[in-house]
């Protein structure tokens, strides 16, 4: 593949999904600040030099800038102080107080802070229950197809043709749900109540020993599902639900060493992911990775690392409780560290990339 080929083919894809996170994270951030009343002087999706841009009614520089990896809000005196042309600092003014990031409450600064990643878990989760609504989903009925002779399911009478209707009790639609009811318990009998042609049969079968889960059960031929909008936010607030709660056994595995950064996508990994999703899978797939990487954003950001916008929300609680905010030279070194760990990290999961794309 050509140089050009492969900006095309991964790079195009990426860009659009960095600058939709990017945008929609810094909406967040922008909407609750002039909620509170903070004047926000720049809007930018990307750093460094502005390609193109304009101004806003009430003075915010909206702006497209050259390196398109992240993008910032800029509020209006955001260390209580303003840095003047000629390179004098002044205190700000009563008026210019009432329009300072720096001077609102805690409570305002922090609802500032956290609404960009909770805007990024939202949108997520919005745009997984719109994909769901619109191309329904694919469900296993839980019908038999075929049962393996000498199999925990042949022995308990179980046959081909069979509908399982419930588990212990429990009524399940989908065969995943079955195996997973019939595997909740290892080592002991589950009772199935059956449907075989117009009768209903009750039957005991057991359980997979620990670590054995093949029960010898084929499913039937699965099928398209439509739902309804309430249906849709409902599976998306399960989906949503558990891409958060494994992401934080994720990140709890890598920080006590069970897992290591080999397991972590940078943006390399992320770009190949993205072209080979537009490319193989069509625009819809495309989407439904920029809304699971919406989420994921959303919670990276909220780790208490300084520079992340969660390491923030720890400098305004130690502030809230102390009763005045940390010094600037504790906020400088703080937020240097943080920023150091944060490039050897991304250096660190580059590389990884970076090999196994040349590996």
């Amino acid at each position: 593949m050509s140089f050009v080929s492969a900006i095309v083919f991964y790079g195009l894809p990426f860009l659009g999904v960095v600058a939709v996170i990017t945008l929609v994270h810094e909406l967040g951030h922008f909407i609750v600040a002039r909620w509170c009343g903070v004047r926000v002087e720049a809007f930018s999706v990307g750093f460094g030099r502005e390609i193109v841009g304009w101004t806003g009614r009430r003075g915010t520089r909206f702006r497209l800038s050259l390196l398109p990896l992240g993008g910032y809000v800029k509020m209006f005196g955001e260390q209580g102080f303003i840095r003047e042309a000629n390179g004098r600092i002044r205190v700000l003014n009563r008026e210019e107080r009432g329009r300072s990031f720096f001077h609102k409450s805690v409570a305002e600064r922090a609802a500032i802070v956290f609404a960009g990643p909770l805007v990024n878990v939202v949108f997520g989760f919005f745009v997984i229950a719109l994909l769901v609504w619109a191309n329904g989903i694919t469900v296993t009925p839980p019908t038999i197809a075929a049962v393996r002779a000498g199999s925990p399911a042949a022995l308990a009478g179980l046959q081909a043709g069979d509908r399982i209707v419930s588990v212990d009790g429990s009524a399940v639609e989908r065969f995943e749900a079955a195996l997973a009811a019939i595997a909740a318990h290892p080592d002991q009998p589950a009772e199935l109540v059956v449907a075989r042609g117009d009768t209903t049969l009750t039957l005991r079968m057991a359980s997979p020993r620990s670590g054995e889960p093949d029960l010898g059960l084929t499913p039937g031929k699965a099928a398209a599902q439509r739902l309804g909008a309430a249906a849709a936010v409902e599976m998306s607030a399960r989906i949503t639900g558990q891409f958060l709660a494994d992401n934080v056994a994720g990140m709890a595995e890598i920080v006590s060493g069970r897992r290591s950064l080999d397991d972590l996508a940078g943006p390399v990994q992320i770009a190949q992911i993205s072209g080979e999703t537009f490319i193989d899978l069509g625009f819809g797939a495309l989407v439904l990775l920029t809304a699971l990487l919406s989420i994921n954003i959303g919670f990276v950001n909220l780790l208490p690392i300084p520079v992340l916008d969660g390491g923030h929300l720890v400098f305004l609680a130690v502030e809230f409780f102390r009763r005045r905010p940390l010094s600037p030279r504790v906020l400088k070194i703080c937020s240097l560290g943080g920023l150091f760990a944060i490039l050897v990290i991304f250096v660190l999961v580059t590389g990884h990339d970076i090999a196994r794309v040349i590996g």
